[in-house]
C-alpha cells in the first residue's frame, strides 16, 4: 500500500526491515522514505534548488568552501572541450593538451571526476605514472590509462545522463589525490573511504549532526558508494566506533569486512572530534542550506572534506540507523520549512 501511494519503494521497505514485528507504528513513521517524490519534498524543503549549485558544481563548491580555510583537496583544473582550463591559466581543451599537463602529476597521481557528477559514475583515482610508460598512469587496481583513455571516459556520459540529467556532462575536474588515514590503509586498503555526515542547522542557528555512516569498501575501485559494494555502517557520535554494516544487496548486518575475516565492529575511526569540528563549520559556513549529506573523508593529514550533497540519500544513512531519521532536531526543522512561504516559492 505504501509503494501503490508513492510514499516508499518495496524494497526501501524491506531495507529498513519495517516488516519486524518490534518496531512500534510511531518508529516506523520516523524512517524517512526513498520514493523520489518524498525526497524531493525533503530536499527542497532543507535546500531550495537556488542553493543548489554551491553543492552540485563541484568546482564551485572546492572554490568556496576551500576559501573559508577548510580543508579539501587541491584543484589542478578542468578539462572541458569548450572551456578547460588550468588553475594557472593553461588551456585544456583537447587530448594533447590534457596529455602534457597531466606529465606533472606522475609522481602522486591525480583524481579525475565529473564536475556535476553523481553517485560515484566516472570517477577515475589514479596513483601514479606505470614504470613503463610515463605518459600511462596506473588506477588503484592496476588499471592503465592515458590522455586518450581519460578523454574516453569523458565522452561516456550515458550514467550521468540517466541519474543527472539536468547536470553538465562535459565538463571533468582534474584534483589532488587524497590517500586514506594509514591506520585506515592497514584496516581496509587503499581506497579512500568517507563518513557520511548529516547535518541541520537548528531552529536556533546552530549546526548540527544528525547521523554519522562510514562507507567502508574494501576493493581497489576509488569509490566508496554502496552501488560499488562498500557496506554503510553506523558511526557512535561520542566515540567514532563503528557499528554493524549493511549493504545494497541483502537485508542482514554484518560485522566483518568483505573477502575477509576480519571484524570491524567496534573500531574507532581516528580523528573523530576533529571531523566533527570540520563538519559543523563547514555547515555553518552557508546556513540557507539547512540540511547537507557531507562526505569526510579521514586522510593522512586528517579530515578533508570531498563533498557535500544537497540531495542526500537517506537510505544511505538509515539502512545500517537504530532508528529512523525523522526526529529530533531534523524533524524540528522539516516541520518548520516545508510549510514555510519563502521555501514554497523555491
Amino acid at each position: 500500500m505504501l509503494a501503490l501511494r508513492g510514499r516508499m519503494n518495496v524494497d526501501t521497505y524491506f531495507h529498513y526491515r519495517l516488516f519486524d514485528p518490534q518496531l512500534s507504528a510511531d518508529a516506523k513513521r520516523r524512517y524517512l522514505s526513498e520514493a523520489p517524490r518524498e525526497n524531493a519534498r525533503l530536499w527542497a524543503a532543507l535546500t531550495p534548488v537556488r542553493y543548489r549549485c554551491l553543492y552540485e558544481n563541484k568546482l564551485v563548491f572546492n572554490q568556496y568552501f576551500s576559501s573559508l580555510g577548510l580543508p579539501l583537496a587541491v584543484m589542478f583544473g578542468v578539462f572541458d572541450p569548450e572551456v578547460g582550463r588550468s588553475m594557472d591559466g593553461q588551456s585544456l581543451r583537447t587530448e594533447a593538451e590534457l596529455r602534457e599537463f597531466i606529465r606533472r602529476f606522475r609522481r602522486d597521481g591525480f583524481v579525475f571526476k565529473p564536475a556535476e557528477g553523481i553517485q560515484g559514475h566516472q570517477i577515475v583515482v589514479l596513483t601514479g605514472a606505470a614504470a613503463d610508460d610515463l605518459d600511462a598512469f596506473l588506477s588503484l587496481s592496476g588499471e592503465r590509462y592515458d590522455a586518450a583513455a581519460l578523454v574516453a571516459v569523458a565522452r561516456d556520459t550515458a550514467a550521468l545522463e540517466l541519474q543527472n540529467p539536468q547536470s553538465n556532462f562535459s565538463s571533468f575536474l582534474l584534483e589532488e589525490r587524497i590517500r586514506p588515514h594509514p591506520e585506515l590503509a592497514e584496516l581496509i586498503g587503499p581506497t579512500l573511504c568517507c563518513v557520511r555526515i548529516v547535518t541541520v542547522v537548528a531552529l536556533d542557528g546552530s549546526p548540527k549532526i544528525v547521523a554519522s555512516v562510514y562507507k567502508l569498501q574494501p576493493k581497489p575501485v576509488g569509490v566508496d558508494h554502496l552501488i560499488y559494494g562498500a557496506l554503510g555502517c553506523w558511526v557512535d557520535p561520542d566515540t567514532g566506533a563503528l557499528g554493524p554494516g549493511r549493504s545494497r544487496s541483502g537485508y542482514e548486518s554484518t560485522s566483518v569486512i568483505p573477502g575477509t575475516g576480519r571484524s570491524f565492529v567496534g573500531y574507532r575511526l581516528p580523528c573523530w572530534n576533529q571531523v566533527k569540528e570540520v563538519v559543523l563549520q563547514a555547515a555553518a559556513a552557508f546556513p540557507w542550506a539547512r540540511g547537507i549529506g557531507w562526505d569526510i573523508g579521514i586522510s593522512d593529514r586528517g579530515p578533508v572534506i570531498i563533498e557535500g550533497n544537497a540531495r542526500w540519500s537517506p537510505s544511505l544513512v538509515q539502512l545500517p540507523a537504530p532508528r529512523g531519521l525523522m526526529d529530533g532536531e531534523l524533524k524540528a526543522v522539516y516541520d518548520a520549512l516545508r510549510y514555510s512561504p519563502v521555501r514554497s516559492k523555491a
